[in-house]
């Protein structure tokens, strides 16, 4: 038996409810309607809320992107990621804009704007694409894209890079503040010899870590020990060699996370604390430090969008500058890999604040 295909109608979209359908229901003119929604003009108690009843009754919600484009406005946000440096860095640095890109839509989606991206190897794309803001977490001073936003009054958003007020705002990651304290911490625990691992220079951010640690060592008359560790982490093991081999008594790593150091420093029959202290950058394996005690500085570049967003969106609605920097939180977490520990250093507001105690076996 043939079986017959459903007949079952299938049922037309609703059409939108318009604010002439409310002006109609409610029995007054489009200019009332706006008024009552918008929480403005001379109207009385009893239409505003007969309007506002109406606009319930039918199920109208406001147009955000018609008004916004009635204000000159888009909603939307562009983003520019920075191209991978090489192929073995490619998988890293996509992971780590992912990361960025997945919290922005989050935070952008929360105040009803869309994420537009822009390639970096493009900036002039940005004159065409319909933006209110563009945030380039990498941008250099020497990027074409910030002068192609000024002359196109776009703001631009950065990452440790002060911008004129009225050039946009900018984002203190706490990259600089928490690897001084990170530096601090292993000086306070006797370490005199600190040598720094970090990657291949071109990521603004590994530059930020191995600034603040050439600075730290003029200013104590240490002579800098820098090795480096390729982005597939395939020589770690040769790099630590290379630190020993310097005699370094402390180490921070602002290139690879703690538990990868934790378990070649242990092949490599290193003791911690005895043979050398270890402070390491976290990005994202907290959790896996502290079951293992590494002592780590946490940084959470992923919380930029939203604590930026706020302040944006104010500075657009009201046509004002918007503050910056905006500050984000890090956190230096004591572990058995030092000989003091922290019992908390937490930065959420510009101010550090810290208690440091001996490690005790």
């Amino acid at each position: 038996m043939t079986q017959q295909p459903d007949q079952t109608p299938i049922p037309l979209p609703r059409a939108r409810v318009t604010v002439k359908d409310v002006a109609a229901r409610a029995g007054v003119s489009t200019a009332a309607v706006s008024q009552a929604l918008n929480g403005r003009g001379a109207l009385s108690a009893d239409t505003r809320q007969r309007i506002l009843d109406a606009a319930t009754e039918l199920g109208y919600s406001p147009d955000r992107y018609a008004a916004a484009l009635r204000r000159g406005r888009t909603l939307s946000i562009g983003y520019v990621a920075s191209p991978p440096l090489d192929p073995v860095r490619e998988a890293t640095q996509a992971q780590y804009a992912m990361r960025q890109l997945s919290a922005l839509v989050d935070a952008a989606a929360a105040h009803h704007f869309t994420v537009t991206v822009i390639p970096y190897a493009r900036p002039e794309l940005l004159r065409s694409a319909r933006v209110d803001a563009v945030y380039a977490p990498d941008a250099r001073e020497s990027d074409p894209l910030l002068a192609i936003a000024a002359a196109q009054s776009i703001p631009v958003i950065t990452n440790d890079l002060p911008l004129p007020p009225d050039a946009g705002m900018w984002i203190r990651t706490g990259y600089e503040d928490a690897a001084t304290a990170a530096l601090d911490l292993l000086a306070a625990s006797g370490a005199t010899n600190i040598g720094l691992l970090t990657g291949e220079p071109g990521l603004p951010r590994l530059e930020i870590g191995e600034s603040v640690y050439q600075q730290w060592c003029a200013s104590r008359g240490q002579a800098p020990i820098v090795a480096r560790v390729d982005a597939a982490s395939l020589e770690l093991a040769g790099s630590i060699r290379e630190l020993l081999l310097h005699g370094v008594d402390g180490l921070f790593s602002f290139a690879q996370e703690g538990p990868r150091l934790f378990l070649d420093l242990a092949a490599l029959d290193v003791v911690l604390p005895r043979d050398l202290q270890l402070v390491a950058l976290c990005l994202h394996d907290c959790a896996l430090n502290r079951r293992l005690s590494v002592t780590h500085v946490c940084v959470h570049p992923e919380l930029a969008p939203a604590l930026l967003f706020p302040e944006l969106v104010n500075a657009l609605e009201t046509a004002s500058t918007p503050s910056s920097p905006v500050v984000l939180p890090w956190e230096l977490e004591g572990g058995s890999t030092t000989r003091a520990t922290p019992s908390r250093i937490r930065r959420d507001d510009g101010v550090p604040r810290a208690s440091v105690q001996a490690n005790v076996p």
